[in-house]
């Protein structure tokens, strides 16, 4: 289903577009004003924004995971497919983080060596604050693959980056977009939009948005091919936090959080979940 070659080609539609890793049905996600150049990687594609010099978007499937393979963590390297060495000045020095967009646990657990190395490609790279990487991120990636990929039949995930003002500055914040069909066939949604500035311990379900809000933040349409009906009815509005039975793991604690308890003068509490910092 996935292929195992590494491939680069102009974003656009067409029944195949999303690789398998966004579904036919709705189209590949579309920027309405650059190029983007699709990189097609085992597992996972990547909506390549050439002028800002990182992802616009990437899709992967989730499946629920069998049997854990421990696989030794690679290093991240550049992208052999792009003629630009990455931007790495802002990581380190505890600014900023490389957080993944296509997580290396999933990538690599469903879809092997090939696909995680490719996941520490700088091109699926983007620089996170700490907090939003070790401790939000990574409980929305923990809740992804381990309660809701398993309720679901197929469960298509679309990551990428808020763009700031400046094409040169960090990302403002982040989406992550889950998607399924119920069994009648009908598709639903939870989108999600993260600051950068965030504490750690919040609601989850207080990033809840739109599709809509994301779309005019990002400037694309991740749905070109959805009935216009439909497409209102799926995206103007935020779903219910219950979809997918999302609420139930909406305090549920990060896994590293203990490292973070007391940084900064903050106690993370997870049994009260604060309310999410806004930029």
């Amino acid at each position: 289903m996935f292929p195992m070659a590494f491939g680069m080609v102009a974003c656009g539609g067409g029944a195949d577009a999303g690789g398998g890793d966004w579904p036919a049905a709705v189209g590949a996600p579309e920027a309405s004003a650059r190029p983007l150049r699709r990189l097609v990687n085992p597992g996972f594609t990547v909506g390549y924004d050439t002028r800002r010099g990182r992802a616009a978007w990437v899709a992967y499937r989730v499946t629920p995971v069998g049997r854990y393979t421990h696989r030794s963590r690679p290093d991240f390297i550049a992208d052999p497919r792009l003629d630009t060495a990455p931007e790495t000045r802002r990581y380190g020095a505890g600014r900023y983080d490389r957080g993944h967009l296509a997580p290396n646990y999933a990538i690599g657990q469903l879809y092997g060596n090939d696909a995680q190395r490719a996941s520490f490609y700088y091109s699926n790279v983007v620089p996170q604050r700490p907090r939003l990487n070790q401790l939000v991120w990574q409980r929305l990636e923990e809740i992804e693959t381990d309660e809701i990929a398993p309720a679901t039949v197929t469960l298509w995930v679309l990551v990428g980056p808020i763009p700031a003002a400046s094409d040169n500055a960090a990302p403002a914040g982040f989406y992550r977009i889950w998607l399924a069909r119920d069994d009648d066939g009908a598709w639903r949604v939870l989108a999600f939009r993260v600051p950068q500035s965030v504490r750690g311990d919040e609601r989850l379900d207080s990033f809840l948005v739109s599709v809509d809000t994301i779309e005019a933040e990002t400037g694309l349409d991740f749905m070109p091919d959805l009935a216009a009906d439909r497409e209102r009815a799926l995206e103007a509005r935020p779903a219910a936090a219950e979809t997918f039975g999302f609420a139930a793991h909406a305090c549920q604690p990060a896994r590293y959080g203990e490292r973070w308890q007391g940084r900064d003068g903050v106690r993370l509490r997870y049994d009260r979940c604060s309310v999410p910092t806004r930029d």
